[in-house]
């Protein structure tokens, strides 16, 4: 959303809000206003003593200047108290995150599991600029890389380790990966157009993790975000093939999916039509080795706007 200026452009609005928090006390109230609204012993919304305390602004004026600055479009004022509104707790937690503070780094460190690739027990993991990259010595390829907030990540290093980061990473991205082909937007979540999209690149093994001859398209059309995934992740957010996996013993989707070959292998999809495009990914039972039953394997269809077809008889 603008306002129009004099020479009838368009300012952003969200402007003024970076601004809004942009000062050290209007930053201090929006974190104690979101500390006290998950501390069940403070009271929420808080009355203006506690939260100038909670705040730890000294000076009474000064603190009713930069409260009196937020009330309206981050703060709602009431009869017990302030609280945040959405934009002022979207702030806070951007905030808590540590989005906008010094950022952690490390890397690259050995993780466990094979390379779906090549089979290489060479994976290695790193993290700077708020994203963590999975990649494999082995074969040079790049199996993962997504933003993971900053603030998460040192707590999560600290608390659990690499591997304890990597769980929460695998996580997030299966869940962001399931909304974006499911229409919603995972940053802002506006609607998303998808599609099936041919990639042509000619070094299937470039580092970025691109080079997949079939990729999976999410456009936000409102903040501008751009997913571009290997085929078989559409897979991820689909209750049938789950469901399917759990009762035909198919695949080992419940690994960390950058070590699922079926996601991450273009071995494993097959461009089945072209007028719409379309593909097909095969899941092999078991473990898909020679003991596994091949009638058991399931073959997925991922339509070109990335509907999931899975077979009646599978």
């Amino acid at each position: 959303m603008g306002v129009a200026d004099a020479s009838g452009g368009m300012v952003d609005a969200s402007a003024d809000a970076f601004a809004l928090v942009g000062n050290e006390h209007r930053a201090a109230i929006l974190r104690a206003l979101l500390s006290a609204h998950a501390d069940d012993a403070a009271p929420y919304p808080t009355p203006f003593a506690v939260l100038r305390e909670r705040a730890g602004v000294d000076v009474s004026a000064q603190f009713a200047y930069h409260l009196d600055e937020l009330v309206g479009s981050m703060v709602a004022r009431t009869g017990d108290g302030y609280r945040l509104r959405y934009a002022g707790w979207k702030a806070a937690a951007a905030l808590a995150a540590g989005t906008y503070a010094t950022q952690p780094a490390f890397g690259p460190a050995g993780v466990d599991g094979a390379c779906p690739h090549c089979d290489a027990s060479a994976l290695h993991a790193s993290y700077g600029d708020a994203w963590l990259t999975v990649a494999c010595h082995g074969c040079e390829r790049v199996l993962a890389r997504y933003p993971f907030p900053p603030g998460a990540a040192a707590a999560r290093l600290e608390n659990a380790g690499v591997e304890g980061l990597l769980d929460a990473f695998d996580r997030r991205v299966r869940s962001h990966f399931a909304l974006a082909v499911d229409g919603v937007c995972p940053e802002c979540a506006g609607r998303t157009t998808r599609s099936l999209a041919t990639a042509e690149r000619p070094d299937s093994t470039d580092t970025r993790g691109d080079g997949h001859p079939l990729e999976a398209i999410a456009d936000c059309e409102q903040c501008g975000n751009h997913l571009a995934l290997p085929v078989g992740c559409v897979l991820l957010g689909a209750p049938a093939v789950l469901a399917r996996a759990a009762v035909t013993d198919v695949g080992r989707l419940d690994r960390p999916f950058w070590q699922v070959p079926e996601l991450v292998d273009d071995a494993h999809v097959t461009r089945t039509g072209d007028g719409p495009l379309e593909a097909t990914v095969s899941i092999p039972a078991g473990d898909g080795d020679e003991t596994s039953d091949p009638g058991r394997a399931l073959a997925v269809t991922v339509t070109a706007d990335l509907d999931v077809r899975v077979p009646d008889d599978a």
